[in-house]
């Protein structure tokens, strides 16, 4: 009877027990938190630190200690200096006019180097993660191609309708013209963020968000016709496109902070829709009015793509400021190409279609200014 009663009490008691062991803990917490403020020297040293992203308006300890991520703030601002490959069709733009062999296709011209410009500016929070929107642009991509023959023969823009426009050419030039812009707005985490062997910090940013971009472009083929009246006729075939992209992106940025050093390199893919348009100037004989067919144009959509990678090292000028340089590579399908329009058909829908799907790859430097702080 006394073992069974011993045993029942004790399993009553049981949850007393433990109700007593927390309110000891709690105690000693509340004793812990009213006890008289200790000397520093006594404080164990890493109560002391500061948080990794803790927020502050100084971007970094020391120069050049160890350079803590503890900014919240992020600008950066680049000179881009870009060249350019095109996914241009091998349509023949120019040709022989005895053999009808092509003298221009739509994937010769080459364009050189062109200058643009990008931004970024973003906010990282003390719980490691943040926003960002960002810009590039670059313009004034210009590329020629010039053919010239010394009758006999001729040259001519293609059959059928070839004839008409340059029925004794001596001389053409095909003018390329592209403008790009591309905008964007992200969220990102930092999944890591340490101080390795060397006394470095790595931080690792995944994102999401939304992309835009945008491509407008203009084709000339301009061609020197025959003398009428003591003048040479100069006959040209412009085409023009534009193309609006929207469509999200994710991508990934990693950082490797040390000293007044840092690398910086990211990568992002977005699935891109298109809306996409072509625009024909109306063409005219070489012996002039009334025009051998009307202004055309046609508007569609496509599915695209695009991939932007980046890789910079910086050189911190001040606490605030660094300067950038680095290497960039942009690679955007499913758009419609100004060169790859051109009809030379001489029926009532030739100009009216949408030839779509091909792509640009963009290469080249960048050189500017970043501030964190």
């Amino acid at each position: 009877m006394v073992t069974l009663t011993g045993i029942w009490f004790g399993k009553w008691l049981r949850p007393w027990w433990l109700f007593a062991a927390l309110a000891l803990v709690i105690e000693t917490a509340s004793c812990a938190r009213t006890l008289p403020a200790a000397a520093p020297q006594e404080l164990p040293a890493v109560l002391t630190e500061e948080p990794a992203f803790a927020a502050t308006n100084v971007a970094y300890r020391d120069l050049p200690s160890v350079a803590e991520p503890l900014w919240t703030d992020y600008a950066l601002s680049d000179a881009l200096f870009w060249g350019r490959d095109n996914q241009a069709a091998g349509i023949p733009l120019v040709v022989n006019g005895s053999s009808g062999a092509p003298l221009i296709s739509a994937g010769d011209p080459q364009f050189p180097v062109a200058a643009g410009v990008r931004a970024f500016y973003g906010q990282r929070n003390p719980c490691q993660c943040g926003w960002e929107i960002g810009y590039f642009g670059v313009y004034g991509m210009s590329a020629t191609s010039v053919a010239t023959m010394t009758p006999p023969p001729f040259l001519q823009m293609p059959q059928p309708i070839g004839a008409d426009l340059t029925a004794d050419g001596e001389s053409a030039t095909v003018k390329y013209n592209s403008t790009i812009n591309s905008a964007e707005a992200n969220v990102f985490s930092t999944s890591h963020g340490w101080r390795d062997f060397s006394e470095s910090w790595l931080t690792l940013d995944w994102l999401a968000g939304f992309r835009y971009v945008g491509v407008e472009e203009q084709a000339t083929i301009t061609a020197d016709c025959c003398v009428v009246d003591g003048t040479k006729t100069v006959v040209p075939y412009t085409v023009r496109t534009r193309n609006n992209m929207f469509g999200g992106q994710i991508g990934s940025r990693a950082r490797w902070t040390w000293d007044r050093w840092a690398f910086e390199g990211w990568a992002k893919a977005g699935l891109l829709g298109n809306a996409e348009k072509q625009i024909q100037d109306p063409l005219y004989a070489f012996s002039g009015p009334p025009p051998l067919r009307g202004a055309r144009s046609a508007a569609g959509t496509d599915v695209g793509f695009i991939g932007d990678i980046n890789l910079s090292v910086i050189y911190r000028l001040t606490p605030v400021w660094g300067i950038r340089a680095g290497y960039n590579l942009v690679w955007i399908e499913g758009l419609a190409l100004a060169p790859n329009q051109f009809d030379f058909a001489n029926t009532s829908v030739a100009g009216t279609g949408l030839n779509s799907g091909d792509g640009i790859f963009l290469s080249g430097a960048n050189l500017g200014l970043e501030a964190r702080w």
